[in-house]
């Protein structure tokens, strides 16, 4: 927000359980609806296989999730949908499209914003 943007989370799960998704974690942006997967579609994200999904590569981000105290909730939508993060400066252009290898492939928040102050 000090650098004047706005994030939005967009989930596969319907409107009530994305809702009660973003109360619960007290997320502060916007969340939005997307269970048909228009906008995972459109920005070309792809399904995974077992690997990228349930494989080793996402093993250490689950245990430090447990080790947080976190726990995985049920799963809504599509379990094989791969994520990913974009950002867009003021004028709408891309500046950072981050496609997701694995289901726990979250670029950070650092690379995130840097992209943000135009760095990438």
């Amino acid at each position: 927000e000090k650098r004047g943007a706005r994030v939005a989370l967009v989930s596969m799960a319907d409107p009530e359980q994305t809702a009660r998704f973003c109360e619960k974690m007290d997320l502060p942006f916007e969340c939005l609806s997307d269970p048909e997967r228009h906008a995972y579609r459109a920005f070309g994200l792809r399904r995974g296989n077992i690997l990228e999904v349930a494989g080793p590569r996402n093993w250490g981000s689950g245990i430090r999730a447990v080790l947080e105290g976190q726990r995985q909730g049920p799963t809504a939508g599509d379990p094989m949908q791969l994520p990913g993060a974009f950002v867009f400066d003021a004028s709408g252009r891309l500046r950072l499209a981050h496609y997701a290898r694995a289901s726990a492939d979250n670029p950070p928040n650092e690379v995130l914003l840097e992209a943000l102050d135009g760095g990438r």
